[in-house]
């Protein structure tokens, strides 16, 4: 007599959908890496031009119009990074809430499993004391 859980196909169910939400949470913490990471490469280019314009006086009036347009795309890219990044951070958050919620289910039908494997468990010492008993019996009697 083996055990069989009654309800291993949504145990098993749930178990991929935990695995999906993992994977959704893992790809937009990386999303967020890669915007971190651009908006850092940013900063520092930024740091390089204005280390770079302190050097180099502008005797140009072209060069210095050119200048402050570069430095108003770089703050525009900054920003745009800025929301991006709380965007995704609010998106890390929707897809941790639901990891949980998803764990939390599968939790659940583990802690059911459990339960059916205990009951499972006395039946099965029932049944051998049952055929001990019995053996007990038939040899006592000879």
């Amino acid at each position: 007599m083996t055990f069989r859980f009654s309800l291993e196909p949504v145990l098993r169910v749930r178990e991929h959908k935990e695995k999906l939400q993992r994977q959704k949470l893992a790809k937009e913490v990386k999303r967020r890496q890669n915007l971190a990471d651009q908006k850092a490469n940013i900063a520092a280019e930024l740091d390089d031009f204005l280390g770079q314009k302190d050097l180099h006086k502008v005797h140009d009036v072209r060069k210095l119009k050119n200048s402050y347009v570069h430095l108003e795309n770089v703050h525009n890219a900054m920003e745009k990074l800025d929301r991006d990044l709380k965007k995704a951070d609010k998106s890390i958050s929707r897809e941790r809430d639901k990891l949980v919620v998803a764990h939390r289910e599968m939790h659940m039908m583990e802690k059911v499993r459990d339960r059916e494997y205990s009951v499972y468990k006395i039946e099965l010492e029932r049944f051998e004391q049952k055929a001990m008993d019995e053996i007990a019996t038939r040899s006592f009697n000879r």
